[in-house]
This record gives structure tokens, sequence and C-alpha cells, in this order.
């Protein structure tokens, strides 16, 4: 089990560092991104995903940029199950803060981990920190 959290922790780091690769300029210049979040520095954002994991095994994973960006919490919030619901969709919730003016990107990947790391969804959403 330990062996498989590896690959899939290195499967992962590598689709990431690739992403991130892709362009010299903004990735939103090669991908489609999400409308651009706009916080002044010292403040705080919310960026809100679909989430299922108890019963589909995806979990979001996220890549940022350290020097712009901190993560201060992530959790996820169930849904309303009704009787003999199983697998209720929820939200996963990362609650960052910009930290410095700047642009940068968050990009967000949906990920089943023993599917060697393949992406079920991704989305970019470009940060503006005045």
């Amino acid at each position: 089990m330990k062996k498989l959290a590896s690959i899939f922790l290195a499967v992962v780091a590598a689709v990431l560092i690739a992403l991130a690769a892709v362009s010299t300029g903004s990735i939103c210049d090669n991908a489609p991104c999400e409308d651009a979040i706009n916080v002044s520095a010292g403040e705080n954002f919310t960026i809100e995903l679909p989430s299922n994991a108890g019963s589909t095994g995806f979990a979001w994973w996220t890549q940022f940029d350290t020097e712009y960006l901190s993560l201060l919490n992530s959790s996820e919030q169930s849904g309303n199950a009704k009787a003999g619901m199983v697998g209720v969709p929820g939200k996963k919730l990362f609650v960052f803060s910009a930290k410095k003016s700047g642009s940068t990107d968050v990009i967000m990947l949906l990920l089943q981990p023993w599917e060697n790391g393949t992406i079920g969804e991704k989305k970019i959403f470009p940060v503006n920190i005045s």
C-alpha cells in the first residue's frame, strides 16, 4: 500500500509539473480557465468544488505558487441525504490567503489515486492579487 501511495504521488507530481510548464505566459493561454479571482494581498478567498469522494473515490488535488498563496484550510461539506440515498454529493472547500501582489493560477485536479493519476477533471483559477 505504501508503494502504491508513493507511485501515485510521483504521478501526480509529474502531471502538475507538466501543467505548470505548458506555457511561458499564463497557463490560461493554452487551457480553458474559470473566472478570475481578484483579491488584495492579505485577503482570503475560497474555491468551492463539487465533491463525492465518499462513494466515488475521486479527490481534488491542488497546485499553486506558495510565493503568492497559502492554503489555510480544506474541508468537505456533505450534501443533504434522503432516505436510502447512497453517495450523496457534497462540496470541497479550499480557503487560500493572498500573500503579495501579482498574478498566479490555482490548478485543481480531480483524481482517483488507484487509477495511476488519471485526471477526471481539471479546473484552472487565475488569481490577480493587488
